[in-house]
């Protein structure tokens, strides 16, 4: 009983790992999941937000370049 208990146990260490990586390594099994997941974190995106996120980066633009303006005119008046 001693070797043929070690070779099943042996069978089994080696095959177990095996077959759950065949198991996982399945694209299919996981399709459905990843789907749901990628619309849960990447939602569809409307035209509406594209245009709410575009208008908000070209105020942001705005701002910055109006007070740099604003900072080289003070400098420019400081100067003379």
């Amino acid at each position: 009983m001693g070797w043929v208990f070690e070779v099943a146990k042996m069978f089994m260490y080696i095959s177990f790992p095996v077959g759950i990586f065949h198991y996982y390594h399945h694209p299919m099994i996981f399709e459905k999941l990843m789907i749901e997941e990628k619309k849960k974190y990447f939602p569809p995106t409307s035209r509406k937000r594209n245009a709410e996120v575009e208008d908000f980066i070209n105020k942001y633009n705005y701002d910055i370049k109006r007070k740099q303006l604003e900072a080289m005119e003070m400098q420019e008046r400081g100067k003379y």
